[in-house]
C-alpha cells in the first residue's frame, strides 16, 4: 500500500503567532514549531486518485 505524509502542527497558534510578532521570542516561535509537529503517514490504496479528487474539489480535507 502507498502512503500520503502530511504534517501537522499540534501546539498553540496563538502563542505561536504572538511569540513570532515579538522579535525577541522568534527563535522560541521556532523551537516551538519544530517540537510541536507531527507527522501524519495515511495507507491508502492510490493515493494519486486521492489527490486528483481532492485538488478537483471532490473531497472534503481531513
Amino acid at each position: 500500500m502507498s502512503r500520503i505524509v502530511r504534517y501537522e502542527f499540534m501546539g498553540n497558534w496563538l502563542y505561536f503567532w504572538v511569540c513570532c510578532l515579538t522579535i525577541i521570542l522568534i527563535p522560541l516561535a521556532l523551537l516551538m514549531l519544530i517540537n510541536g509537529t507531527v507527522r501524519v503517514e495515511d495507507e491508502m490504496e492510490d493515493p494519486e486518485a486521492f489527490l486528483m479528487a481532492y485538488r478537483a474539489g471532490k473531497v472534503g480535507p481531513g
